[in-house]
């Protein structure tokens, strides 16, 4: 019977203080902030009335010195220009930065006012390595003024170059979006410092195969494994000679075509290499020529 009545005990005690709560967020607090929004509002209103010229105009550039630092240290900014051709060419001036790396169709489709701002609108269509894209999204990216940028495709294509390599490139659409104003009272932001927020961000090419379909030809004339034979060992070299009959005198870590000569095996009469085939790794051991006969 106790324990019934601390419960119920204990539930009303909750439901009032949950009550008083929520009076006082409601309506008494609540009221309180307005009182204290309206005061302040009358204070700003009367502020300059008992003061003399010479008085308020330190005022009105301290609020105006504070209203600038402010802008200052925006990230982005809509900026002022006069007219879309400003427009075209700062856009037209970022993608140069990248042109050489990047084949671009850039196409301005259109034009849209929103509340006295104005959007340029931009199609662009290309092709290239997928770093260089995301290195040209960036430069719009880090940029003081404001863009928006949405891809609607990006798709992996293979393409050769002179000699015959085969190259990764991807193929993209996106379209981009130029945001400015053309009303006078902007342009005073022009005129304020600018913070520099382009860097130099690395990244993988997410495109990229970890399985080339060719590997690098040997343009260093380095020692090829393929079709060689090790003709001496010792303890920290190895004699060997290639399929052309070149001879090559390597000590372990020394760089061979698409590898490295990793371990040498004075006691087994061996040596061992890492090579990377395109991607896949593979190790090879040759066996001493005199040796390799007596098995």
């Amino acid at each position: 019977m106790r324990r019934r009545k601390r419960r119920i005990f204990l539930f009303v005690f909750i439901m009032i203080t949950a009550a008083l709560s929520y009076y006082f967020v409601e309506y008494s607090y609540k009221k309180e902030l307005e009182d204290l929004s309206k005061t302040n509002q009358n204070n700003n209103q009367n502020q300059f009335e008992n003061l003399n010229p010479s008085d308020v105009i330190p005022l009105i550039q301290t609020k105006i010195d504070t209203l600038r630092k402010k802008i200052n240290n925006q990230v982005k900014v809509i900026p002022y220009y006069s007219d879309p051709v400003q427009v075209y060419e700062k856009v037209i001036q970022t993608f140069n930065l990248l042109n050489q790396n990047l084949e671009l169709n850039i196409d301005k489709f259109g034009s849209e006012n929103i509340d006295g701002f104005r959007i340029e609108k931009f199609q662009v269509k290309g092709e290239g390595k997928f770093t260089d894209l995301f290195h040209l999204i960036n430069l719009f990216e880090t940029s003081e003024d404001l863009y928006k940028i949405k891809i609607s495709e990006i798709k992996q294509t293979f393409t050769t170059d002179d000699k015959g390599k085969t190259q990764e490139k991807v193929l993209f659409k996106f379209f981009l979006d130029a945001y400015y104003t053309t009303q006078p009272e902007f342009k005073f932001v022009n005129s304020l410092e600018k913070k520099n927020l382009r860097s130099v961000i690395y990244i993988n090419d997410l495109f990229e195969s970890l399985i080339k379909m060719d590997v690098p030809p040997n343009e260093e004339g380095l020692f090829e494994v393929d079709g060689a034979k090790l003709l001496a060992i010792m303890p920290d070299a190895v004699y060997l000679i290639d399929k052309k009959g070149n001879s090559f005198t390597l000590t372990e870590g020394d760089e061979v075509y698409l590898g490295y000569l990793t371990k040498i095996d004075y006691q087994n009469y061996t040596c061992e290499f890492l090579l990377n085939k395109g991607g896949i790794l593979e190790r090879v051991k040759l066996v001493l020529d005199d040796k390799e006969d007596k098995k």
